[in-house]
């Protein structure tokens, strides 16, 4: 650092900087308390320009004739109606009475709610409808509600002649009794104000002169040097809404800025001159200095490359790695190519990696072997009762004969095992869901005679989708020993399944006892809490058990988003709804494959 302050400091000192600077800025303050009292007379005159526009936007609101001609076509569903020849003159001489003597003024409009415009411009030239909400200008004179606004410059698209630019004031016109909107008073000014405004001023040849709002948007430009784009300059928002002047640095260039705001209009008037035009007399001592300084500034500027590269090149590698394990790619490290500090913190990046990646493994591998027991160990309950009871339905059978019947009875407990036994799924298609759960009703007929009816409603076309493993079977075995249990009269126990847009409602309804708010309150409370130890099943019905288990696999399986609805009462039934994704065969297989 002792050395680049030093190629930088020494040679400017020794050529007399100081000298320069105090004679450069005594000229550029001179020439800055000129330029702000330029800006501020012309901001005065915009001012005093606008205060009689204003005045003039208030006119309207005193005469009531105009207001009810206004009145009349404020109504938006009036557009096709025009205007009476009476209230088009009376508008127009209004009009020509407040344009009288104003030759920077373009046309004063009075748009109408029904998008019909008054306007002293000749009718050939201008539109008679326009739709104002379309506008450009509009939202600012909506978003003023009454108050005088000042528009940038712009093309009114009602004009028919080549678009030209103006620059406008406009407010809403309000009745004064209701405070209703009854049209818009805009005025169109040309820019031959600013010219007429600029006419008796003197600026410099190779300066720029700009009028802008307080945001930054352009009404006047008189540019007298290439160097600077007004578009780019007054969106950059390096000219704040205050008086001031400084030296600012335009693509390279010095340059003088003067910025007067007025607080009446929120206008600035924006003088750029550059320091070069004002320091022609000292030309040739700034380029000497500034020539020995580029020198200085080069040299210093290699070499600071040159160091700081050596310094920044592992930091950036390092930086990059960092990113790049940022987003999950924990197999980065960085060569230690040197023994100092830097080469000590890509060791321990490099140790940190690799831990974060043993950790992250080993963290994630028992995660999923976790989530797969839990979905195995849920998958593969089923009531080891009800295997017990099928057994001796089939031994009583068979010792009283009845061997068709039992033979019935092991043919669907046997595919019920296949099904519940075979290769491990996740996913099955509705139609296999569907012959296993018919086989386990099949087998409970045999028990219940014709006291147990069951009935499958299927939407047509959804037979490929895929479900869950083993979620009905849970549920018609809660509807019938839970739902209709011992009841002389039996029940019936009805298995839909209907597509919803993205969504697949699998429902197991029954006619049976149903349930009281407290015990749906109690299994609603369930589903909603975590898991039970095994210790505690044997102490939580049955039902509660099993519509739980399910709840947390549809979790599992498919996320929050997704859940099981129990809704009945008592005497009404039950009914058990799940909510799943759609997914049919074609499209599971191809997820899957990726």
């Amino acid at each position: 650092m002792i050395i680049f302050l030093l190629l930088i400091a020494f040679p400017l000192t020794i050529q007399g900087m100081i000298t320069y600077y105090d004679f450069s800025s005594s000229l550029e303050r001179r020439t800055a308390d000129y330029t702000v009292q330029i800006a501020d007379q012309v901001n005065r005159n915009l001012d005093r320009t606008l205060m009689e526009l204003q005045r003039l936007s208030l006119m309207p609101l005193y005469d009531q004739q105009v207001l009810a001609i206004l009145r009349q076509y404020s109504r938006p569903e009036l557009r096709q109606q025009r205007p009476t020849l009476e209230e088009m003159e009376k508008m127009s001489l209004f009009i020509s009475g407040a344009a009288y003597n104003r030759p920077e003024v373009k046309g004063i409009q009075f748009i109408t709610g029904s998008g019909y415009i008054f306007s002293n411009v000749d009718p050939n030239l201008i539109s008679f409808y326009i739709d104002p909400q379309k506008e450009s200008w509009y939202p600012r004179v909506k978003e003023a509600d009454g108050a005088f606004v000042v528009i940038p410059t712009h093309a009114p698209s009602y004009y028919f002649t080549a678009r030209q630019s103006y620059f406008s004031v406009a407010r809403l016109i309000r009745e004064p009794n209701t405070n209703n909107v009854l049209g818009i008073m805009k005025i169109d000014l040309k820019l031959d104000v600013f010219i007429q405004i600029l006419a008796n001023l003197k600026f410099e040849d190779q300066g720029s002169f700009m009028v802008v709002n307080g945001s930054n948007e352009l009404f006047f430009e008189e540019n007298k040097n290439s160097f600077a784009d007004s578009g780019e300059l007054v969106r950059s928002g390096r000219f704040p809404n205050e008086t001031r002047s400084d030296t600012i640095d335009i693509k390279g260039k010095k340059v003088l800025a003067v910025v007067d705001y007025s607080a009446y209009s929120g206008l600035k008037v924006i003088s750029l001159i550059p320091i070069e035009t004002l320091l022609k007399e000292t030309i040739r001592l700034r380029n000497f200095t500034m020539g020995l300084a580029a020198v200085c500034l080069i040299t210093g500027g290699l070499l600071a490359i040159y160091f700081s590269y050596r310094i920044t090149r592992p930091l950036l590698k390092l930086k990059q790695k960092m990113f790049r394990v940022e987003q999950g790619h924990f197999n980065e490290s960085v060569p230690v190519l040197s023994y100092d500090e830097i080469g000590q913190l890509g060791k321990g990046f490099n140790r940190m990696v690799e831990e974060i990646n043993r950790l992250v493994n080993e963290v994630y591998v028992i995660g999923l072997r976790e989530k797969e027991a839990e979905l195995a160990a849920l998958q593969s309950q089923i009531n080891p009762h009800f295997i017990y009871n099928t057994l001796e339905s089939i031994n009583m059978m068979a010792v009283r004969g009845r061997n068709a019947e039992a033979s019935e009875m092991v043919t669907a407990l046997g595919k019920l095992l296949r099904y519940t036994v075979d290769k491990y799924d996740r996913y099955v298609l509705l139609e296999e869901e569907l012959n296993a759960t018919a086989s386990y009703v099949k087998i409970l007929q045999v028990r219940y005679g014709e006291r147990l009816e069951v009935i499958f409603d299927i939407e047509e076309g959804l037979q490929r989708a895929m479900v869950p493993k083993l979620v009905f079977q849970p549920l018609v075995e809660n509807a019938i020993y839970h739902g209709i249990g011992d009841r002389e009269a039996g029940g019936t126990v009805w298995i839909s399944a209907v597509r919803f847009e993205d969504d697949l409602l699998l429902s197991v309804r029954d006619n049976g006892r149903g349930l009281s708010e407290q015990e749906l309150e109690r299994i609603r409370q369930s589903l909603a809490a975590p898991a039970y130890p095994s210790s505690e099943r044997g102490d939580r019905p049955r039902h509660g058990l099993a519509l739980r288990n399910i709840s947390q696999r549809i979790v599992l399986m498919y996320g929050p988003t997704y859940e099981l609805h129990i809704d009945g009462s008592l005497g009404e039934g039950t009914a058990v709804t799940l909510t799943i994704p759609v997914s049919m065969e074609e499209n599971h297989v191809q997820a899957v494959d990726c």
